[in-house]
């Protein structure tokens, strides 16, 4: 499932704006796509046919609705449902024996595909990083509908072919030093959870260091290191909860990471 495709714009935030590959930069002075385009260019909803994509878009109506930062979409307080990322950032942790694994993810998740497939699977927990924007649909009426729709359930699967990639890809780069593994966990977190910065064109708002920390199972302290290391080299602007990017591509090369071709992060890469 891609989340960007060459000659589109790039969600970022509430609104999709047009992007020079050449330089990776946004056109600040086109006027940006509204966020009412959401079902067309969601990488998950516009593998939908257009008939159930607005069935979705009209459940959305009543179903789609704004979460707070720290808010528990999926668990103990949150429930089961299926939820559509169209905006935002979110830590989902699962627990697997004693230790808990946690992955973050943004506009075009699924939380809750692994499930549609495997009703004995113990849903994990989802906590909102900051301020997002979801379609809920109750797992047993999305059961019906990917039984129903074969492309809802073929959308489904790529959802959580897309996950197991991006862990390889992303999260278990063992080998590789700290400073490389967060700036790819940061640069996959640009393509997904991009907010607007009043200054650079990218910025990163919602995890804690300690959450980045969790997610690649690193120690508090080498994230620190790492971040220190990535201040002092001006590839990342950190404040509270929030990271900017004065350049897309330094950060791509210092992550020595190979991205999808057909991601933004790819295509800068072949420049």
């Amino acid at each position: 499932m891609t989340f960007w495709k060459r000659n589109e714009p790039l969600q970022i935030g509430s609104q999709f704006y047009a992007i020079d590959v050449t330089t990776g930069r946004i056109d600040r002075d086109k006027r940006p796509f509204r966020l009412s385009s959401v079902f067309e260019r969601n990488p998950f909803l516009r593998e939908l046919p257009a008939e159930l994509r607005a069935n979705l878009q009209e459940m959305a109506q009543s179903s789609s609705r704004e979460h707070r930062r720290g808010t528990e979409l999926r668990g103990p307080a949150g429930g089961t449902a299926v939820h559509i990322l169209l905006r935002g950032c979110v830590a989902e942790k699962t627990k697997i024996g004693t230790g808990t694994t946690v992955r973050i993810l943004g506009a075009g998740a699924v939380l809750g595909c692994m499930e549609v497939f495997d009703e004995k699977m113990a849903p994990p927990t989802a906590i909102c990083l900051n301020d997002t924007w979801t379609i809920s649909v109750p797992m047993e009426r999305m059961r019906m509908l990917a039984e129903t729709y074969p492309s809802l359930m073929k959308a489904i699967g790529i959802s959580v072919t897309d996950r197991v990639e991006a862990t390889e890809r992303i999260y278990h780069r063992n080998t590789a030093k700290a400073e490389q593994r967060l700036a790819g966990l940061l640069a996959h977190l640009v393509m997904h959870c991009a907010v607007p910065s009043s200054k650079f064109d990218y910025k990163v708002e919602g995890p804690a260091q300690s959450d980045l920390a969790e997610a690649l199972s690193l120690s508090t302290g080498s994230i620190e290191t790492a971040m220190l290391s990535l201040r002092k080299k001006e590839i990342v602007i950190t404040g509270y909860r929030s990271y900017e990017f004065p350049s897309l591509r330094r950060l791509l090369d210092i992550s020595e990471m190979s991205f999808p071709p057909e991601s933004l992060a790819g295509a800068l890469a072949s420049f």
